[in-house]
């Protein structure tokens, strides 16, 4: 077997310009075009096939030829709106403040290089590169859009994924990230939890007047969204700190015009929380304040459900194997575990039904989503974690895949795909509340 270290290392020097290049031309989630291109030259250029998948999103395997464990790697093209950061796009303010360009850089290498040492060679099975698209959950409108021109059926690159099947026959998930901790104590973050999340619209429809001369006869939907936001503040001291919930919203529109009564407002949240029925239960409890706002001015209301994440939980056994790699790379002490953020991805629907880990690597300086965000320490943020994927992939696939198909035969899915696909669906809906009818 070729040094596949030293292969890689060589294919590393190259990855990290392409992928800062990248941090410089950021784009939104199913708008990936050019960065999709970056990846594609890469696998060209090492004689790679690939076939698209999911709008923006590519698929690429090596194969042994031998029967053995389906190992997927798993990276994201998209950035996030942020305004005001150096490199934010003129067009929807996306800029890479969530470091998948990193991701791009870490798989990418160690997919590459796999092939380039002929890795798989001395070894079973195969290993794909899922690089997928619209991990943030934002730009709605758009991706709306592309939904009901049949271009996708699911807002976030990973549901759509699931639901085309790339992931039916996959044993074995990695994927890394940008963690939240500080990155001076600790350099990896393994076994980490995600909050998982719905996505709510609360478009209130009051009556137009003119605010100066006849304010009484408007019904005034600004307030009604003011008292419902109340509402939500004042449920918050019926939150468990066990169930990680946070509700944050913002006002999307809050009326037309100063000098006329608001007669439609609209307020877009998230309601997140680190299980299923805490997400539920909390989603309940908000949905009864924005009723009451509505009920109290006299507006109808319209709620709109969108299905986000999942909650993540990365599965033991796959952690375990990660440790024992990282650990050639860096002290005990530098490694969090068991940690939960309370930040949402959607690894957490993978994680709901195929063993998954997702490393959390250092290397970045700034503030998450923040204007100041970039790669401070190549080291950390490329090289390190590109080094323990490629010994974890190798031990997963030696020995006729022995470690990797035990994982798989320990691992317990919380649901099954149908399942997952039907509960997607029931999630997204949209219902109206009609003041006419005295019940909101």
């Amino acid at each position: 077997m070729k040094d596949i270290h030293r292969i890689l290392e060589e294919e590393l020097k190259t990855m990290i310009l392409v992928c800062e290049d990248i941090y410089k031309h950021p784009e939104l989630g199913f708008k990936e075009f050019r960065t999709r291109q970056k990846v594609i030259d890469v696998l060209n250029e090492a004689g790679i096939a690939h076939e698209d998948c999911a709008y923006t999103g590519i698929l690429a395997q090596i194969d042994s030829g031998k029967k053995g464990p389906h190992i997927a790697l798993i990276c994201e093209l998209d950035a996030v709106p942020t305004l005001n950061h150096p490199y934010a796009n003129s067009e929807d303010h996306g800029a890479h403040t969530c470091g998948h360009y990193a991701q791009i850089g870490v798989m990418l290498s160690v997919f590459t290089a796999l092939k380039k040492a002929e890795t798989l060679q001395d070894f079973c099975g195969k290993v794909t590169l899922v690089v997928t698209p619209a991990e943030e959950f934002c730009d709605m409108d758009y991706r709306k859009s592309l939904i009901r021109e049949g271009k996708i059926t699911h807002p976030s690159g990973k549901q759509e994924m699931i639901s085309l099947g790339v992931f039916d026959d996959v044993d074995i998930v990695l994927s890394c990230h940008a963690m939240g901790l500080d990155m001076e104590t600790y350099h990896a973050e393994i076994g980490a939890g995600l909050n998982g999340f719905i996505q709510k619209r609360a478009v209130f429809y009051g009556k137009a007047a003119h605010a100066g001369s006849n304010p009484a006869g408007g019904v005034n939907a600004l307030n009604a969204a003011n008292l419902a936001m109340t509402g939500i503040n004042f449920l918050r001291e019926t939150f468990r700190e066990e169930d990680a919930i946070r509700v944050h919203f913002v006002m999307s529109e809050g009326g037309q015009t100063v000098n006329t009564v608001p007669s439609r407002t609209q307020m877009d949240m998230y309601v997140r929380a680190k299980t299923v029925d805490a997400i539920f239960e909390t989603n309940a409890k908000v949905e009864r304040a924005l009723k009451a706002g509505a009920y109290a001015i006299g507006c109808d209301l319209e709620i709109q459900d969108t299905p986000g994440y999942f909650p993540l939980h990365q599965d033991p056994n796959l952690t375990d194997l990660m440790k024992e790699h990282i650990l050639k790379y860096m002290e005990l002490e530098k490694i969090a575990q068991g940690t939960h953020g309370y930040a949402s991805g959607d690894m957490g629907d993978i994680s709901m039904m195929w063993p998954t880990v997702e490393i959390g690597v250092a290397g970045f300086s700034g503030t998450m989503h923040g204007v100041d965000f970039k790669t401070a320490d190549e080291e950390q943020a490329y090289k390190v974690p590109a080094h323990y994927f490629a010994d974890a992939i190798m031990d997963l696939l030696a020995n006729d895949g022995e470690k990797a198909f035990r994982i798989k035969a320990d691992f317990s899915p919380v649901m099954c795909k149908d399942d997952y696909l039907a509960t997607l669906d029931n999630l997204n809906k949209t219902n109206i509340y009609q003041k006419e009818t005295g019940i909101l």
